[in-house]
């Protein structure tokens, strides 16, 4: 193996279009586009159906070819109902799958994407005196908390576990300074850490709004309140709901939640008899744009308690799409920090339904409210910038690595 290889390790992959997968994947992109031997190991594509697809069902491991990387897919429990033991379960699996495989790798440094923590434990445990760098995408121990999954002694355990973890790396990557400060409070090595957002990975389209419609089979003289990606916990979708309940006397306005997760199906029962609310199944990388172009408003949503998770992956996708976006986050999240610092949002109350039902009728009822915030998203969107220059941070990050001297 050539001194410039990295094993990098992350469960999710293309072709998962959510989440952290398109950013792991330009990851493994850019490194091998720079030259690096790279060995790339990962689950099998479930998310966020949490469903496998058809032709990884049956197998234990498969060895792929990317476009200049090597790949091993490895075929990890997916639990039907992903809440805390089965994610558990997930989790040991897939490190009990992950480990050797890192641990049999001769890459001259090894990179884990986090979460999930089992490929975290996999990289570090395995490296076997290599260096080791994460790209901190999720806070496990908070993200397990203010999703509700479990208590604050279970989650005080995976936090102390994930720090411990992130403290050996010889280098870590954050996606916002918010997870740079929460790290350093942790006792890891501010001189470790880099900044990496996440990137804008979805490109505008050059239709009309009335093009897109029609495309997708809407109405064209409707008003549409969007929200895409994971149906989760983490995202509280209860409140757009309520909210679109709210709105069931206008006729006009029509809710859109489209994607998929382990919340879907108590969602569509919650939401049985409304008229005004739509489920839309996960759309391909052509149609995607189209979604967001159609669309009156955007919705990010956030359950109530999500301060110090995540950074949600939508925003990058939203803040292309030259629509107004309309936030229901807890004020001081980092959610909220980032959009009230670029002006990129109206901000409604966590959980209120009716704090989100006004601020959507204020953003429709005013063209100049709505310029206004379509003008602060393109804000956020020229510093996130887009996939040529997180590519060049990819590539410093694995540089800077391949030249540190090896870990315990």
């Amino acid at each position: 193996m050539s001194d410039d290889s990295i094993c990098v390790v992350g469960m999710h992959f293309a072709p998962e279009t959510t989440g952290n997968a398109p950013y792991t994947t330009a990851l493994v992109g850019a490194l091998a586009e720079s030259g690096v031997d790279v060995h790339a190991i990962t689950g099998v594509p479930h998310y966020p159906q949490w469903k496998v697809q058809p032709e990884y069902v049956r197998g234990l491991r498969w060895a792929e070819q990317g476009d200049g990387f090597r790949l091993t897919r490895l075929r990890h429990a997916v639990p039907r109902k992903p809440d805390l033991i089965g994610r558990l379960r997930m989790e040991s699996s897939f490190f009990s799958l992950a480990y050797p495989e890192v641990r049999r790798d001769r890459s001259s440094a090894v990179i884990a994407v986090s979460p999930t923590l089992s490929g975290l434990a996999a990289a570090r445990i395995g490296a076997r005196g290599r260096p080791v760098g994460v790209l901190v995408q999720d806070l496990n121990g908070n993200g397990a908390r203010q999703a509700g999954l479990t208590g604050s002694r279970v989650s005080d355990t995976i936090n102390r576990r994930e720090m411990d973890l992130l403290r050996r790396a010889s280098l870590v990557g954050v996606i916002t300074p918010r997870f740079a400060e929460i790290l350093v409070e942790n006792g890891v090595d501010s001189s470790a850490i880099r900044l990496l957002p996440n990137f804008a990975h979805v490109e505008p389209v050059a239709a009309s709004q009335a093009e897109s419609r029609a495309r997708l089979g809407w109405q064209q003289d409707g008003r549409y309140v969007v929200h895409t990606g994971n149906m989760g916990r983490k995202q509280g979708l209860e409140t757009i709901l309520e909210a679109a309940r709210l709105h069931a006397d206008n006729p006009r306005i029509t809710y859109v939640l489209v994607g998929d997760g382990n919340q879907r199906s108590n969602l569509q029962r919650s939401a049985e008899g409304l008229t005004n609310l739509r489920f839309m199944d996960p759309v391909d990388d052509g149609d995607y744009p189209h979604v967001l172009n159609a669309a009156d408003v955007l919705v990010l949503c956030e359950r109530v308690g999500v301060k110090e998770m995540s950074l949600p992956s939508k925003l990058t996708s939203y803040s292309v799409a030259g629509r107004p976006i309309v936030a229901s986050v807890e004020r001081g999240s980092i959610s909220a920090e980032l959009l009230r610092k670029h002006d990129a949002a109206k901000i409604a109350n966590a959980g209120s339904a009716e704090s989100l039902a006004c601020v959507i009728d204020e953003v429709l009822a005013d063209p100049a409210t709505m310029q206004s915030l379509v003008d602060g998203a393109g804000r956020l969107r020229s510093v996130v910038g887009g996939r040529a220059e997180a590519a060049e941070r990819y590539k410093a990050f694995g540089r800077e690595l391949l030249d540190l001297p090896g870990g315990p």
